[in-house]
């Protein structure tokens, strides 16, 4: 029986990266940087394509990721289906402030390790996201078994969907937060998946390899 692989790709570096503002449901332009980063993604994916080619496609609505996506639809010849379970984690009203404003102001990530259950007004939790996330994803692989999908999407929907298929669903998605256009490969195995490469960059040329997580994070286990 062939083995279901699955690719999840985050979009290029916007300006609200740059920033380190919050950006959920919420688009900010990518930047030149950005830009740089899609262009070598497509590049990648064109060469990948060759060797395993992509059977399903799909995308997050928001235009950073679509933007991404247009870029590798190109290089490959398919077109991207947008899915809306593959949206960022909308922290609601809170959304648009910057991590140092949410973290000394509401500190969103201290409520969030004594209740991951915590939702800012009109936004989502930890766990309702979770759950969002793993339920879309597995109605994808469902969808398409033993084929090979790509996904664009970003940053806290691959590190919440890597915690929680690799890493024992600790709660702590610093440790699997990728870099902007990293490529994660992941394979079926059984009821679990494998990782054959995770949040990889090398693909990326030099100076677009820029670490956007706030150095006030704890970075103790990443």
């Amino acid at each position: 029986m062939s083995i279901t692989h699955l690719y999840l790709v985050r979009h290029g570096e916007t300006q609200a990266n740059l920033e380190q503002r919050w950006y959920g449901a919420l688009d900010a332009p990518l930047t030149a940087r950005g830009e740089a980063q899609v262009a070598a993604t497509a590049a990648y994916f064109a060469a990948a394509a060759r060797t395993q080619p992509i059977d399903a496609f799909y995308v997050s609505p928001l235009p950073r990721a679509q933007r991404t996506a247009a870029a590798i639809a190109r290089s490959i010849g398919l077109t991207p289906v947008i899915d809306p379970g593959l949206s960022e984690f909308s922290i609601g009203d809170w959304e648009g402030r910057t991590y140092r404003d949410l973290i000394d102001t509401e500190d969103l990530w201290g409520r969030w390790a004594s209740d991951p259950h915590f939702a800012p007004p009109n936004g989502e939790s930890p766990v309702s996201f979770g759950r969002r996330i793993v339920a879309t994803v597995q109605q994808l692989v469902a969808r398409h078994p033993g084929q090979t999908i790509l996904t664009v999407s970003h940053g806290a929907v691959i590190a919440s969907l890597l915690d929680i298929w690799l890493g024992g669903a600790s709660g702590n998605w610093v440790r699997w937060d990728p870099h902007n256009c990293a490529v994660t490969l992941l394979a079926q195995q059984g009821s679990g998946w494998v990782g054959i490469h995770v949040n990889d960059t090398s693909h990326l040329p030099a100076g677009a390899l820029v670490d956007d997580i706030p150095e006030y994070y704890d970075r103790s286990n990443k």
